[in-house]
């Protein structure tokens, strides 16, 4: 019953599109360009993103010397 419904929507459903060729090189292109700009982003906050996962010597040596 239920492939019947499907069999007599299914002309109705289907999309009239055009994909021409240029759309796939443009899709291409907008991929290449995000992977490089997150490159960038990530080039350019690097020293806080690896902050976050690392230990700073500078609260060590502040530490000595108020002990000293």
């Amino acid at each position: 019953m239920h492939f019947q419904l499907i069999f007599l929507l299914a002309p109705i459903l289907r999309p009239h599109t055009y994909l021409d060729p240029g759309s796939g090189s443009f899709l291409i292109q907008l991929l290449i360009a995000g992977i490089v700009g997150a490159g960038f982003i990530i080039k350019m906050y690097w020293k806080k993103i690896k902050g976050l996962f690392t230990r700073s010597d500078t609260n060590k040596e502040e530490d000595n010397d108020a002990q000293q």
